[in-house]
């Protein structure tokens, strides 16, 4: 399943310079060119969720990390798809969830994508 949510690119480009990483590197670790990785960093492309998995490891970061957003990592929503409004609205709120409940989350959210997975 390929993930799109509002912010996850400046994330994924924060975890990578964080890591000190470049994009060609990044991009020699998981088999695909640079510019996919650009395009991920800019929000031009989706990620696979498997992708987003390795990405997890390489940068050691927990998927909550990425799914997880603050204020600041919101992109302005355009257009008048409800897509990028829901995604928005439930970025938000798990991003406002109280610590305590975050490993829940992170465990409904990796079923969901488990369920997703075996539907698609």
């Amino acid at each position: 399943m390929k993930i799109s949510i509002p912010g996850l690119g400046g994330r994924l480009q924060r975890a990578r310079k964080d890591a000190r990483l470049s994009q060609v590197r990044v991009a020699e670790m998981i088999g695909v060119s640079w510019m996919t990785v650009h395009r991920w960093e800019r929000s031009q492309r989706m990620i696979l969720d498997a992708t987003l998995d390795r990405l997890c490891e390489i940068y050691n970061r927990p998927l909550r990390w990425f799914l997880t957003l603050e204020e600041g990592d919101l992109e302005p929503v355009t257009g008048t798809s409800a897509g990028p409004r829901a995604a928005t609205k439930i970025s938000q709120k798990i991003s406002e969830a109280p610590v305590q409940d975050l490993p829940m989350i992170e465990k409904v959210v990796d079923d969901l994508l488990a369920g997703l997975r075996r539907v698609g």
